[in-house]
């Protein structure tokens, strides 16, 4: 594991991202499979993901942490704070070849439990494009509510699609 864990689960920790990330960072976002749920578009090279990972990543506003079981990175997952008071969202994604074993999951739970309890968030909310069932499932397994969908909201692959809207409250959680 190359960074210190900073929140511990039973089946990933999330710890630090760490510059020895890079590599598993731009192949992923460039992967079809990974970047048709997130807002990426364009290819991303080594210099424009090091850009990333100095401006955004490394920066203190948000809060930006790799999912790992194993000690292996296998996805990343975010809290960035809103311009809302007390209101944060959560960023996921998960390496189609670690999905569907129950890591996106716990390690929402342990982010929003993060968020609620030492960032003292009043509502944490997240997206999920219409046809990314798995991310849907963890909002609603979670007890997210869904709140509204953004009607052709995204462009991918020729067609215009909506992303629904999920939230939880700090005294639902």
């Amino acid at each position: 594991m190359t960074g210190p864990v900073f929140l511990e689960g039973n089946e990933v920790n999330l710890r630090t991202i760490e510059e020895e990330d890079i590599d598993f960072l731009q192949k992923n976002i460039n992967r079809p499979d990974v970047r048709r749920f997130l807002t990426v578009r364009k290819p991303i090279n080594k210099a424009q993901q090091m850009d990333f990972f100095e401006e955004v990543i490394s920066s203190e506003e948000d809060v930006h942490l790799a999912v790992c079981s194993e000690d292996q990175i296998t996805g990343i997952i975010s809290l960035e704070e809103a311009e809302d008071v007390r209101t944060a969202s959560i960023g996921l994604w998960i390496s189609p070849q670690h999905q569907k074993n129950g890591y996106g999951t716990e390690a929402v739970k342990l982010i929003t439990e993060y968020g609620f309890k030492e960032l003292n968030y009043h509502r944490i909310y997240a997206r999920a494009y219409e046809d990314n069932r798995g991310s849907q499932r963890i909002w609603e397994k979670l007890g997210f509510e869904k709140e509204g969908e953004l009607r052709e909201q995204t462009y991918y692959n020729g067609e215009f699609r909506d992303i629904y809207m999920y939230g939880i409250l700090d005294d639902e959680w």
